[in-house]
């Protein structure tokens, strides 16, 4: 009897060290705490590994999803924000980080629509030029004409810049009215307008001087030859 009063008491003694090795579910701020420094340190692995834990114990956090999204899409892996995306609150970033997932992983069809919602919702030139450049690799030309319109005419259009990549994988800063335009040049061109094509391409260039595409179209268009 005497030993198991003992072996009782050394039980008592012991069991308040062991509770104090459990952690409660709720208590989430240390992993919310790893997840931003990792993110000031660009460890976006650890930054991930830190949400996963916070899913673990609140499965329905809408802003974990959100965090999960911008981190996915971040680090290119855009199926897996497609994912976040679907559980996370449908805020006009969440919208943007979609589409651009869609786009970028090829599918245009999908990728449009979301696009021109942004665009009705937002008057956002940079997404007016996706649209519009989704139109024309799409071949509706008339409604890519009508968006490039809204962009040339809007406000800043003269002030603010896009980057653009060249199919040489060049990179140029134009303004997006410059951008427009050497876009409406490309449409008239296709649908058998060249002097229209000339005027558009010389307006892009009166924009931006040094747009190389444009330049390229123009040269083409003077020597008629077709344009690739």
């Amino acid at each position: 009897m005497k030993k198991i009063l003992i072996l009782l008491a050394l039980i008592a003694l012991n069991y308040p060290c062991f509770s104090q090795k459990i952690k409660t579910p709720s208590d989430t701020a240390i992993s919310w705490s790893i997840y931003r420094n990792a993110l000031k340190f660009n460890d976006l692995d650890v930054a991930k590994s830190a949400l996963f834990e916070i899913l673990a114990h609140q499965p329905g956090n809408q802003s974990v999803y959100d965090s999960l999204a911008h981190l996915y899409f971040r680090i290119g892996a855009y199926d897996q924000a497609l994912i976040a995306c679907e559980k996370a609150q449908p805020t006009g970033a969440i919208k943007e980080i979609r589409a651009y997932s869609y786009r970028n992983l090829g599918d245009i069809k999908t990728a449009l629509p979301l696009f021109e919602q942004l665009f009705s919702e937002s008057s956002s030139m940079e997404n007016g030029y996706q649209v519009a450049s989704m139109q024309y690799s799409m071949k509706r030309y008339g409604e890519c004409m009508e968006t490039a319109i809204k962009i040339k005419n809007h406000p800043d259009a003269a002030n603010i810049k896009v980057l653009i990549t060249t199919e040489q994988g060049d990179n140029v800063n134009v303004p997006y009215l410059a951008a427009a335009e050497n876009l409406m040049g490309v449409v008239y061109l296709e649908t058998g307008k060249p002097e229209l094509a000339k005027i558009s391409f010389e307006n892009a260039l009166k924009s931006a001087p040094e747009f190389t595409l444009a330049k390229k179209n123009l040269a083409s268009l003077n020597n008629s030859q077709p344009i690739k």
